[in-house]
C-alpha cells in the first residue's frame, strides 16, 4: 500500500471529495457495466477511482498532477481484474493511468482505438470548467455521456434556461450540444480543502436535432461568436444593443431580422429562447453571406 498523500497538497486548484457515501452515489448514478469504456479526469486521492476500477471494460484515468499520478499508480495493483459478468462469463477489466493534461488529451483517438463511445466521470477543478466544456463540445461525437461535478455557480450557468439571470452564451451553446440533467448538490463541507461554495453534479448526454438550423448552430463558430456578442450586452434591451457593431450590419437590418421572428426588441438577451437565437443567428449569417456574393 502506498503512503497517504500529504494533507492539502494542491497545485492545480483541486478540492478533493472526502465523503465516501457521496462518492458511491455519484458512481452508482452512472450505472457502469462491464462493457463500458470509462475515463476519469483528475482522480486526486482516488475516492471515485476505487469504486470504478474492476467494474468496467477499459478504465483510463487522466491526472495532470505528478504527485497524484504516482499516488494512484501506487494504489493501482489489482485494478486490472478478471471477474464474472452478468452473462456468467469471465470479463477482463483493463486499467491505465496517464500523466497528462485533460485539456490536451486526445479523446477522439482513444474512442477510435477502442471503437466505442466514451463515458466520462470527474470532479473537475473549477479553473478548467469552462475550457473543458468547450473541448467536450468540440468532440461530443466520441462521448456517450459525461457525469461531472462543478462548483454550483458554474453548474447553474451551464443548465440555465431563458429568463434565468445566470443564462449566458455558455448556457446556449452547451444546451444545443448536450442534454443537461442536474443530479444532486454536494455541500462544501464534503471536500478537502473546503471550497467557498457548494458543488453540483450534472449529467451531459450528446444532443442532436432533426432541424438543420439547430445542428448548424450547435457546431458553428459564427453562431458561437454571434451568441457571445449578444450576451456581451446582456443588460441592454435589444432595441439599444442593435446599434453595437457586428460585422457592419446596419441597425435597421438587425431590427428587421428580429421583427421577422416577432421578437420584442424590449427583451434582454437572457430572455430570448434558444429558437429565437438560432433563427436570428442564421439570418445574420445569411445576410452576411449575401453581401459577400459578387453582383
Amino acid at each position: 500500500m502506498s503512503k497517504e498523500p500529504k494533507k492539502n497538497k494542491v497545485v492545480f486548484g483541486q478540492n478533493f471529495l472526502t465523503n465516501k457515501e457521496i462518492a458511491k452515489d455519484i458512481v452508482d448514478s452512472c450505472n457502469f457495466s462491464e462493457s463500458d469504456d470509462v475515463i476519469e479526469i483528475g482522480p486526486g486521492e482516488g475516492i471515485l477511482t476505487e469504486l470504478i476500477a474492476g467494474r468496467v471494460k477499459n478504465f483510463i484515468v487522466i491526472e495532470i498532477d505528478s504527485f497524484y499520478y504516482n499516488f494512484i499508480k501506487g494504489k493501482s495493483t489489482g485494478f486490472d481484474k478478471a471477474k464474472n459478468g452478468r452473462d456468467g462469463n469471465e470479463h477482463k477489466s483493463f486499467f491505465k493511468i496517464v500523466n497528462e493534461d485533460a485539456l490536451k488529451f486526445d479523446y477522439y483517438s482513444l474512442s477510435k482505438t477502442l471503437n466505442s463511445k466514451l463515458r466520462v466521470i470527474s470532479n473537475l477543478p473549477y479553473e478548467i470548467s469552462s475550457p473543458i466544456i468547450d473541448k467536450f463540445i468540440k468532440y461530443k461525437d466520441v462521448f456517450r455521456d459525461l457525469t461531472l461535478m462543478f462548483q454550483k455557480e458554474f453548474a447553474e450557468r451551464l443548465y440555465s434556461q431563458e429568463n434565468d439571470s445566470q443564462r449566458g452564451a455558455l448556457s446556449v451553446i452547451a444546451g444545443l450540444n448536450f442534454n443537461i440533467t442536474r443530479l444532486f448538490e454536494v455541500g462544501k463541507a464534503n471536500f478537502n480543502p473546503a471550497p467557498k461554495v457548494d458543488s453540483t453534479v450534472l449529467r451531459l448526454s450528446p444532443r442532436y436535432f432533426d432541424d438543420e438550423y439547430y445542428n448548424w448552430a450547435a457546431s458553428s463558430q459564427f453562431f458561437n461568436y454571434f451568441v457571445h456578442q449578444i450576451f456581451k450586452l446582456r443588460r441592454k434591451k435589444l432595441k439599444n444593443s442593435i446599434y453595437a457593431s457586428f460585422f457592419g450590419i446596419p441597425p435597421d437590418v438587425k431590427e428587421k431580422i428580429f421583427s421577422d421572428f416577432n421578437i420584442d426588441l424590449n427583451k434582454r438577451p437572457q430572455e430570448l429562447t434558444t429558437e429565437e437565437l438560432v433563427r436570428t443567428g442564421k439570418s445574420y449569417d445569411l445576410y452576411l453571406k449575401k453581401q459577400e456574393r459578387p453582383n
